[in-house]
């Protein structure tokens, strides 16, 4: 990523000091052609209006014609090219001259009194701009200028006050960040500072990016086009914002500015705000914008591109794959998710460039900066934040697990290896070896993981994604299930489409509560219900990313779900061997100070992998209570309460150790 761009021009006061001596001396050669005899003096003009100066001015409505306009000469270089770049007539730069003259030199208030003819304003009016910039208030041509649709008021370079006033009489008022623009400061507005960045770079040659459909024509800057957004429609992994940038840099613009609008304010009002900000920084550095809107609500993805279509701007929007947009088609260009060979050259091409010893596992579907990011930092830089889509729908989850933290017996490990080679491998199987299923099955691995509570099958789950370095996104079944008829289905769509686009785990817990058996219908509810089952069946045949479903009981499931699994894997209850593995596990560093003979003791104790955390949890904490480290009463009565809380009557070592109705309490240890 290329260093911002220089952010002071340290030239630029002395230059808008010399193009103000310029308009000083036109404001006082118009005031000395408009003053006539028989005038008020102007230190009283606006306070006194004689009613024999109010029969004249009537008689008289030609007014003055001074034809004064800003010529290039008198515009620095930078000036000059900027308002070429933005495509500016005479009469809009003018306009922003005069406009921001008040600001940068307060003397001009005193002159503007005088042209308004009003000693309450403090800037000029439309009237006297327009008599500044050589047109006339009854000129439509110059009136056109302060349009609220124009290009001035839309990148909110000007604004007009006294809505309430006739247009010719509106004070017309430059933003404080053109003025500081003029002024030769390119820091972003504050609005936006943390929402936007510069790419001047490309981060990808042109070969290393994949072949996409023809790209429609980005037009110039300037040129006031019609069409000047284009909607680049992408799946995660496909290297949308290199292409783009890549696009436009053939286009002749190497200069980028990219709009994160995952980061936009959530409120409409100030989200519309902050696009509007930004679409006046790009005018102002004369640079297209791209805008990544893959992580929004669809939502707001259509009011981010109505916003962004304003013609005067180049903008290229990436959004989701399956968004839908009201552009015109030739617009629209989907960009398939790239090959694993592709991203494999991303790999070594990122590896030269930052000569970083961290390997990153081009199988998924990783964008370049996120293989970048991976090679600086590795996998601790792993977005938390699920797609906007999903809401309250999915909890987003960054695993801290890998495989060999799981302990399960061999044959559930081999499964668990099994289902992770189908995701890493299904390009080569799917695409190089053509063995795609037919009909509409889609690129997905979905799984099952069955057993009783406490086996592992959640954490199996977020172990996978450890092991892909994606997210975990965890469904909330509470939030998904609505009793109004056809609500769950479409909140169940949101979580798919979501999951495919992001590239992440998608775990349903509990999954039977969603995908039980159809049962006969016999009312309305089980009608409803046996539609949710049969959408499911449906969606699951064309989902295209990894799920998992858990259940404790697997005969609950529909039949139909069995043949659309591509892996049902069974998790037993851990065996005296495999409890002796998770007890050492779960105690940690606190096990040192516990013997052979006393783990040995713990693994007779038939609880499962989840009861044996909790029980090494509440003996941490009595410990804690107590000042000690963990000992090994601590955990036989943390074993004594996972015991009772499965409802068991008798604790097979409470004989041994007599009552644990209370923590075992202690003198403070010097290695707590």
């Amino acid at each position: 990523m290329a260093a911002p761009p220089q952010v002071w021009d340290p030239h630029a006061a002395s230059h808008v000091r010399a193009l103000l001596a310029v308009v000083g001396e036109r404001v006082a050669a118009l005031v000395d052609e408009s003053r006539r005899p028989d005038d008020v003096p102007d230190e009283r003009r606006g306070h006194v209006f004689p009613l024999d100066l109010v029969i004249r001015d009537a008689r008289d409505l030609a007014g003055v014609d001074s034809r004064l306009v800003i010529s290039d000469a008198d515009l620095s270089d930078d000036m000059r090219r900027w308002a070429m770049l933005c495509g500016l007539s005479d009469s809009e730069l003018g306009t922003l001259i005069v406009a921001a003259a008040v600001q940068v030199d307060p003397r001009f208030e005193a002159f503007f009194i005088v042209l308004n003819n009003e000693v309450d304003t403090r800037g000029p009016s439309v009237a006297t701009t327009l008599r500044l910039i050589g047109s006339d208030p009854s000129s439509p041509e110059g009136r056109r200028i302060f349009d609220p649709d124009g290009f001035l008021c839309r990148m909110e370079l000007i604004e007009l006050r006294r809505q309430d006033h006739p247009l010719p009489s509106r004070i017309v008022d430059a933003s404080e960040r053109f003025v500081r623009h003029l002024l030769g400061d390119g820091r972003f507005d504050g609005r936006v500072d943390d929402l936007l960045s510069w790419r001047s770079e490309q981060l990808m040659p042109g070969e290393l990016l994949p072949d996409t459909v023809p790209f429609p024509e980005i037009p110039p800057l300037g040129s006031r086009h019609e069409s000047a957004i284009v909607c680049m429609r992408s799946h995660q992994g496909s290297g949308a914002v290199c292409i783009a940038h890549h696009r436009l840099h053939m286009s002749g613009h190497p200069r980028v500015l990219i709009l994160d609008a995952h980061d936009l304010p959530h409120d409409t009002s100030e989200c519309r705000d902050a696009v509007y900000a930004s679409l006046r920084e790009a005018a102002l550095a004369c640079t297209p914008m791209i805008v990544d809107a893959r992580r929004i609500t669809a939502d707001r993805v259509a009011e981010v591109i109505t916003w962004v279509d304003q013609g005067f701007i180049p903008v290229i929007v990436i959004t989701g794959p399956s968004i839908s947009v009201d552009l015109p088609p030739d617009r629209i260009v989907d960009v398939p998710v790239a090959a694993p060979a592709v991203r494999a050259a991303w790999l070594d091409y990122l590896n030269d460039q930052i000569d970083s010893p961290r390997t990153v596992d081009t199988l998924q579907r990783l964008e370049p900066e996120d293989v970048r990011e991976r090679l600086l930092h590795g996998n601790e830089k792993m977005s938390a934040s699920a797609p906007s889509d999903l809401g309250a729908l999915a909890r987003p989850v960054i695993p801290t697990f890998q495989l060999s933290h799981v302990i399960v017996p061999d044959q559930v490990e081999g499964e668990l290896s099994h289902l992770l080679s189908r995701v890493r491998l299904r390009d080569q199987v799917l695409d190089d070896w053509a063995m795609r299923p037919g009909g509409t099955r889609g690129r997905g691995i979905t799984a099952l993981f069955a057993g009783p509570s406490g086996t592992g099958k959640t954490m199996a789950a977020e172990a996978l994604a450890g092991e892909l370095g994606v997210p975990l996104f965890h469904v909330d079944l509470s939030s998904v299930v609505d009793k109004y008829i056809g609500e769950t289905e479409k909140r169940l769509e949101q979580i798919f489409t979501a999951a495919e686009q992001f590239d992440g785990v998608l775990l349903f817990d509990e999954a039977d509560a969603l995908f039980g058996k159809r049962s006969q219908v016999s009312d309305a509810r089980d009608r409803h219900a046996n539609i949710e089952v049969a959408y499911l069946l449906q969606r699951m045949e064309s989902f295209d990313g990894l799920a998992i479903l858990t259940s404790n009981l697997r005969a609950n499931l529909d039949d139909a779900f069995s043949r659309r699994l591509d892996c049902i894997v069974d998790f037993p209850e851990p065996t005296q061997e495999l409890r002796e593995k998770i007890w050492r596990a779960c105690l940690g560093q606190q096990g040192r100070h516990l013997s052979d003979g006393e783990f040995r003791t713990l693994s007779t104790l038939e609880l499962s992998g989840g009861g044996i955390s909790s029980a090494c949890l509440s003996a941490a904490f009595a410990a804690a209570e107590a000042g000690r480290h963990v000992e090994y009463e601590h955990v036989i009565w943390g074993a004594a309460r996972e015991w009772q809380k499965l409802g068991r009557l008798s604790f097979p070592l409470e004989q041994s150790f007599g009552s644990f109705a209370n923590p075992p309490r202690g003198e403070v240890t010097t290695d707590a």
